[in-house]
């Protein structure tokens, strides 16, 4: 992956961060999603076709650890949502 997509996508995460308090990873997943042009999406994952649940694949994973690094807040999926 580019440098410069993972520093975007990690703004964006610092972006709101500084203002949500909460800690539902889908929250700031579609936060980045709505900012982030296409060729930053490809490297998000999808729902579940059948099931329509989320799952989060090594980006994502790595993403929510560079979030409570930089907020001590661990973000999660809740068990309702998640695959």
């Amino acid at each position: 992956m580019d440098k410069k997509i993972r520093e975007k996508i990690q703004d964006l995460m610092i972006e709101i961060g500084e203002v949500y308090k909460e800690n539902d990873w889908l929250v700031v997943k579609k936060y980045i999603l709505k900012f982030s042009s296409p060729k930053h999406r490809k490297f998000f994952s999808t729902r579940d076709h059948k099931s329509k649940k989320q799952t989060l694949n090594k980006f994502e994973m790595s993403l929510v650890d560079f979030y409570e690094n930089k907020f001590g807040t661990r973000l999660y999926i809740d068990e309702e949502k998640k695959l």
